[in-house]
């Protein structure tokens, strides 16, 4: 299915951000933007909430490090070595197989979340025009409305080029 709506092709990041505001300021909400590198003010025009990817890589190094601190513990408790008069479970020296293995899952749980947010983010805010220049030079700011101001929002926020799409 096409999606119909209206496309603006911006030189500067500060006109896009320009644009987006106006344009949610008029009530239009479903704006996409497809851009060569993400702009803070960009981003922040456009308002998405941050990612949980963070909390995810935050719980996936505390899982690494209470597993590593228990696979320690647990070997040296299955295998108890006389260790002349020490204590078996020798916490000091657990916290380096602990701090690895919090690295490695911490690692793998960042890798693994980028890959599905990366994914589901591009199926969900898909810009229904495929140009080469959005990855080299230029933004494009995309509106999905039949409304006949959102050109004209656009066009008033300094867009080379003011299009309909679908």
């Amino acid at each position: 299915m096409i999606e119909t709506g209206v496309l603006g092709l911006f030189a500067e990041p500060s006109q896009a951000a320009a644009a987006i505001r106006s344009l949610r300021a008029a009530g239009l909400d479903d704006v996409r933007v497809a851009m060569p590198a993400p702009f803070p003010e960009v981003m922040d025009a456009v308002g998405k909430p941050r990612s949980g990817v963070g909390v995810g890589v935050f719980m996936g190094c505390v899982l690494g490090l209470i597993g590593g601190l228990g696979l320690c513990a647990a070997t040296s408790l299955a295998w108890p070595l006389v260790v002349g008069g020490k204590p078996i479970l020798a916490w000091p020296t657990f916290l380096v197989i602990g701090f690895e293995c919090a690295v490695l899952i911490g690692g793998s749980v960042t890798h693994l979340m980028l890959a599905y947010t990366t994914a589901t983010g591009r199926a969900r805010n898909r810009m229904p025009v495929a140009d080469l220049r959005f990855a080299t030079d230029r933004i494009g700011v995309f509106v999905l409305t039949q409304a006949p101001g959102a050109a004209q929002l656009l066009t008033d926020q300094g867009a080379e080029e003011v299009r309909r799409v679908g």
